[in-house]
């Protein structure tokens, strides 16, 4: 099954429970006004001597506008239930530059939650300048992990959240501009909201620090709009120790390398409940092989 399928298949279940926070879903022109959404699509940190690259050059980053059923396109209404994502993007996909960047204009109506997702793209991590590879962010079918005849035990969410691709929500709506990085960390914060069984904008920017509690980060005021390893938005670097411990775990797992816990690391970023034992001793001997130290990590 191909990816577009499964997001089709996702927006059947996805949001039966979606609270739209500041949403009245009335006919104010100001309410439909839209947004400009901007961010950078990033593996890792970036910071003078850095060696993972960080951002992801050349990802396509389509946006999905929620809808309720039976509403106008892209146009949101809270009287209507189940809500789901509007299998088609909101806008024309965009295609990031050297250094990650992206820009929508979602000022065609679309107001609410969005969810971006980015697919393909390149970027490098390496331990050390001399040993940089380059890994991509590649479409990926259910089969392709094996995971589609036993679904009982594979991640609820497997087949949008694996290291071929990310994902991040942001609301827009009332003009302006709004921005959000997409990372595996805002990645987490997605898989962690429950998307199957319902999702709530509140339940994911919990996520958001929750994620950072876990990972050990601090001085951050928000995952999807720092900046890891810019010590203005990172102060203390642990966001950037942290990228570079997921990079590091996803080098290890296969297909990238030869550990077979988490191929794809679609347990990692599911932050996958039967598997977190296993995915946080994996991560903390990833992160201390990248970072030194003798941090231990476990998940839940």
């Amino acid at each position: 099954m191909q990816l577009s399928r499964l997001r089709i298949s996702l927006g059947a279940a996805l949001l039966g429970s979606l609270t739209l926070a500041g949403c009245g879903g009335g006919s104010s022109s100001t309410n439909y006004e839209g947004s400009i959404v901007t961010g950078q699509v990033l593996m890792g940190p970036q910071y003078p001597g850095d060696t993972s690259g960080g951002p992801v050059s050349g990802a396509t980053v389509c946006a999905y506008a929620f809808l309720a059923s039976g509403s106008p396109l892209y146009t949101i209404s809270t009287a209507t239930s189940p809500y789901t994502y509007y299998s088609s993007p909101a806008a024309t996909c965009q295609t990031t530059g050297p250094n990650g960047s992206f820009n929508f204009n979602l000022t065609n109506g679309v107001y609410g939650p969005v969810l971006l997702q980015a697919t393909l793209g390149s970027y490098q991590f390496g331990a050390s300048s001399s040993a940089l590879k380059s890994y991509t962010l590649n479409q990926l079918t259910s089969t392709a992990l094996n995971l589609a005849s036993n679904t009982s035990s594979a991640p609820t969410n497997y087949f949008i959240a694996t290291n071929t691709t990310l994902q991040a929500v942001i609301s827009v709506g009332g003009g302006g501009t709004v921005s959000t990085n997409i990372t595996p960390l805002t990645t987490f914060a997605v898989a962690r909201a429950n998307p199957i069984n319902g999702f709530t904008v509140a339940t994911y920017q919990s996520n958001l620090s929750n994620v950072a509690a876990q990972l050990g980060i601090s001085g951050v005021g928000n995952l999807a709009t720092a900046i890891p390893g810019n010590l203005a938005t990172d102060p203390n670097g642990n966001y950037g120790q942290a990228m570079l411990g997921v990079e590091q775990y996803l080098s290890t797992m296969t297909p990238n390398g030869s550990n077979t816990d988490d191929p794809y690391g679609a347990n990692l970023l599911n932050w996958y409940g039967p598997s977190l034992a296993t995915v946080s001793s994996d991560y903390t001997a990833a992160y201390r092989a990248i970072n030194g130290g003798s941090q231990t990590f476990s998940f839940n």
